[in-house]
């Protein structure tokens, strides 16, 4: 893992691109932010919530039910009555 300040990497931005291909770039941008430079064919692989196949069949059935118009509209104190404690 490498953690470079932002204007390292915006002194370095295709040097680090090509890093975070093998290894992880954490930026440090303030003192309480930081971000990751995740190549777009890795964010698949490392984002465990979308490559559960129960899940992603789970959201394809939702949109299929979307689409069929199978969907209920809440007003405002539907939701908040479907929300009370």
């Amino acid at each position: 893992m490498i953690a470079i300040s932002t204007t390292e990497l915006r002194r370095n931005l295709r040097k680090y691109l090509d890093i975070a291909n093998k290894e992880r770039v954490i930026i440090q941008c303030g003192k309480s932010e930081t971000y990751e430079i995740i190549p777009a064919r890795k964010m698949s692989d490392t984002d465990r919530y979308f490559s559960d196949p129960k899940v992603v069949e789970h959201l394809q059935r939702s949109l299929q039910q979307v689409e069929e118009g199978k969907t209920t509209v809440l007003n405002k104190s539907d939701i908040k009555n479907l929300l009370k404690p």
